[in-house]
């Protein structure tokens, strides 16, 4: 637990700025008397605004924040990672209770700073709009968190927009809040909306928003199961070399310059796709057979042929590996059409030299 307390606190302090962020563009775009000239076409008022709430969500998952805990900052989101078994229990009730303190945390933080602002948007508090059922929020309520959460399994399982994740997400949000707001108020998110309700004591409702989301993440994670198995990479949104991951279960490998990936001989149950940063494949002390560089593999044959390791691979630099065990090997080719052209590019390219050096004998 105390090697997770970093990541706990950077995902208190996310949320809360997440909040604090989403509260004060509600506040400026909508409240009566903000200095922020009124929009007169609501559905562009309601986009600018998600651009700016969902903005600081996106701003917090490529943070040190963000990249020390993972960026969840959304009970929801923890809970699909959870059920995907990347998040162990113990740490996924711990985020969960530190997003909703954060929550409240960056509400009532926006309150202290803007006052009337803050107070006459009511904290950004949602609640079913004008005309709709209950059923009806909680069916839009489950319906847009399905799209979030499913939306975040396919981009950081796929290596090419991995890094676009908090980007692509942060943009689908903003256009939830454009086209779902009028219905819900687009929480998506059970701490954001229990935060305000608190500071408003305004608790009707309140059930459809713990349990939209909720069902919303357990239906993305079904589908996505659906589609591609249980096979995920990591549980964080933004995953660099920079910070390790606090989550055990982690597909990635951070190696440092010098640090050895594989030794020659010994058993070779799993590869590695070269993410970032350099390798070096080597005979014994002094021949180097190979550098291999972003969008490589390395312990592809071992891997294939189940036989030793026929190398000693070396990091050249500070590099970032996916790991790729067999039982994922297929799921990993299945998903990136581009990994399996690669890998088989490869393999060519080691069957040509290995022909040109008998040739040459």
């Amino acid at each position: 637990m105390r090697r997770n307390l970093s990541a706990y606190a950077s995902e208190f302090a996310g949320t809360a700025l997440m909040l604090f962020v989403g509260v004060s563009a509600v506040a400026f775009m909508w409240a009566a008397g903000s200095p922020v000239p009124a929009i007169g076409n609501p559905a562009l008022r309601r986009l600018l605004t998600g651009l700016l709430f969902a903005g600081g969500a996106t701003a917090v998952v490529y943070s040190p924040l963000g990249q020390i805990s993972g960026g969840h900052i959304n009970p929801a989101v923890t809970l699909a990672f959870w059920r995907m078994g990347k998040v162990p229990t113990r740490d996924a009730l711990i985020y969960i209770v530190l997003q909703f303190a954060g929550a409240y945390l960056g509400a009532y933080a926006a309150g202290v700073a803007w006052g009337p602002l803050t107070r006459g948007v009511q904290y950004a508090a949602t609640v079913p709009g004008d005309g709709y059922s209950w059923a009806g929020a909680l069916a839009a309520e489950t319906a847009i968190t399905f799209l979030l959460v499913f939306t975040i399994f396919v981009c950081v399982n796929k290596p090419r927009i991995a890094p676009r994740t908090g980007i692509i997400c942060g943009t689908l949000v903003a256009l939830l809040v454009m086209i779902e707001a009028p219905v819900t108020g687009t929480s998506l998110n059970p701490a954001r909306t229990l935060a305000p309700a608190i500071l408003v004591a305004n608790y009707a409702s309140l059930w459809i928003y713990f349990a939209g989301p909720a069902l919303g993440a357990l239906l993305a994670v079904a589908a996505y199961r659906g589609q591609w198995g249980s096979h995920t990479v990591c549980a964080k949104l933004y995953h660099t070399e920079k910070y390790p991951c606090p989550f055990d279960t982690c597909n990635y490998r951070l190696v440092a310059a010098g640090e050895t990936v594989m030794k020659e001989g010994e058993p070779g149950d799993e590869a590695y796709l070269v993410e970032r940063g350099a390798l070096e494949v080597r005979r014994g002390e002094q021949v180097t057979l190979a550098r291999l560089g972003p969008g490589d593999w390395v312990g592809e044959m071992s891997l294939l042929l189940d036989e030793p390791r026929s190398a000693t691979v070396i990091a050249a630099t500070d590099a970032q590996l996916r790991r790729v065990t067999r039982h994922d090997l297929g799921h990993v080719l299945a998903e990136d059409p581009k990994r399996t052209e690669d890998l088989l590019r490869q393999l060519a390219r080691r069957v040509k030299a290995t022909n040109a050096r008998v040739a040459g004998a």
